[in-house]
């Protein structure tokens, strides 16, 4: 998602040239209740210490072992300015990313998945009003998952139309609440994952977003974009 939004956003890609802006995954956002979000993008401060160690964004993404082409490497690579926050730094947010997945059990897991993605949109917006808040779910769109006791049969494509009605529907956009609640983009990503060892492929049809849809993933991305720049 931080390439999608480097690659695809004029203002991104020029200030991640630059240096001028961080990032930071798993990082805490410091408000009335402190809250950790999955992905953050900050502004680098100008008088930024150089000589405090940090990981490149190739870095990073290599140790958590993501599987790259070498088109995607030599696209990340041209941000070699783009460094990952340390704990100790005190930098602005400019956009901050809620990430979550649901494999399997979706109706079951339907409002506890709502409430939490909910919570953290409001802690984010009350403790950096001003940064660009982000729903991001993944929605498996596969027939059946193996858990760790068994293969679990999922009823498809019931269960994954029925999380992306939710996420289409029922978070709240900040545009429509003053920007005192909610998000400012809502999307998600369908996948068929079996987690079998079985290829992990992009789901179709009525199992994930259509291109009309206000959660396509393409579309959160641009409006990432808009709000940033």
């Amino acid at each position: 998602m931080l390439l999608d939004c480097l690659i695809s956003c004029d203002k991104l890609y020029e200030d991640g040239k630059a240096g001028r802006i961080g990032f930071a995954i798993n990082h805490q956002m410091v408000g009335p209740i402190n809250k950790t979000l999955d992905l953050v993008l900050t502004r680098v401060p100008r008088n930024r210490n150089d000589r405090v160690p940090r990981r490149t964004f190739l870095e990073v993404g290599l140790s958590y072992g993501i599987v790259l082409t070498p088109d995607e490497t030599a696209q990340v690579a041209e941000f070699g300015s783009v460094y990952e926050e340390s704990r100790d730094d005190v930098s602005e947010i400019a956009v901050a990313v809620e990430a979550k997945a649901c494999m399997t059990k979706h109706i079951g897991a339907l409002p506890r998945l709502h409430a939490e993605i909910l919570a953290t949109g409001y802690l984010a917006k009350r403790a950096a009003p001003q940064c660009t808040t982000v729903s991001y779910t993944l929605v498996n769109a596969a027939t059946s998952f193996m858990s760790e006791s068994a293969v679990e049969t999922i009823r498809q494509p019931d269960s994954a139309v029925s999380v992306l009605k939710m996420l289409e529907t029922a978070v709240p956009l900040c545009r429509d609440h003053r920007n005192l609640l909610g998000y400012d983009a809502v999307g998600a990503l369908s996948i068929e994952c079996k987690n079998d060892g079985s290829p992990i492929r992009l789901a179709s049809g009525v199992s994930a977003p259509a291109s009309n849809s206000p959660i396509q993933y393409t579309r959160i991305i641009r409006q990432v974009c808009a709000a940033y720049r």
